[in-house]
């Protein structure tokens, strides 16, 4: 089955974790040239028509993306598989309260990469639509969409960098991941949809029931945060 759209508004609840478009595997959502689908905030406005393939989810969460000091806006979506060679132009809506005290003027697009990196476009901040918006000439393949401070990096730290005072393993895993760290520390486990599986004041963390792929660690000590991609095998 094809569904052919030309303007779709899709609304989503305040709740943390909101799936907000479900494309069933052998279906699609097909987006003509010169019109656009609206996703929970996020609009997508391809130059070409531009075919969204099955099986496919796009969900939105409050949870912000962190790497070390610096984090998004409280708003991001995600895709569950990649979405490839779009060109158009993409706007990004958000709220005053999900800003996390950037500053408007400073905003600049983020999207994920397959290889989980993120990549920033200074696009055109409207502070009183409160959005930001950026037209892609070039094909970009992307997974996740948020914004956040321009010169701030969202990519995730290298498991164990060198002079790092933070200690994980072993990665992958096949059930539990160690925490090694100087002082005090809080783990947090998120899954790539930005959904909280695990937390723990302790020094290891039990994945043995989580399913396979990848997830985001982020450890808290009483000097700094830093976040680590851990693969479940």
């Amino acid at each position: 089955m094809k569904i052919s759209i030309t303007l779709i508004g899709l609304f989503v609840s305040s709740f943390l974790f909101s799936q907000i478009l479900t494309v069933n595997s052998g279906s699609s959502v097909s987006i003509a040239s010169g019109s656009s689908i609206t996703l929970g905030g996020l609009e997508i406005a391809p130059n070409d028509t531009y075919v969204i393939n099955g099986a496919n989810d796009v969900s939105r969460t409050a949870t912000a993306v962190t790497a070390g000091d610096n984090s998004s806006v409280s708003r991001v979506y995600n895709t569950s598989a990649l979405l490839t060679d779009f060109t158009g132009t993409l706007t990004f809506s958000y709220l005053d309260g999900e800003l996390n005290n950037i500053a408007e003027s400073e905003l600049v697009l983020e999207l994920q990469a397959d290889d989980d990196s993120w990549t920033s476009y200074e696009g055109t901040v409207n502070e009183t639509d409160n959005t930001i918006t950026y037209t892609f000439s070039d094909a970009v393949s992307f997974k996740a969409v948020t914004a956040s401070a321009a010169g701030a990096t969202l990519t995730i730290e290298d498991i164990n960098p060198a002079g790092s005072s933070i200690l994980v393993y072993p990665n992958p895993t096949a059930d539990r991941i160690y925490i090694q760290t100087d002082t005090d520390s809080k783990a947090e486990l998120f899954d790539l949809m930005g959904r909280k599986v695990r937390s723990t004041n302790q020094s290891q963390i039990d994945m043995s029931t989580l399913s396979s792929g990848n997830y985001i660690l982020q450890v808290k000590t009483q000097n700094k945060t830093q976040s680590f991609k851990i693969i479940k095998q």
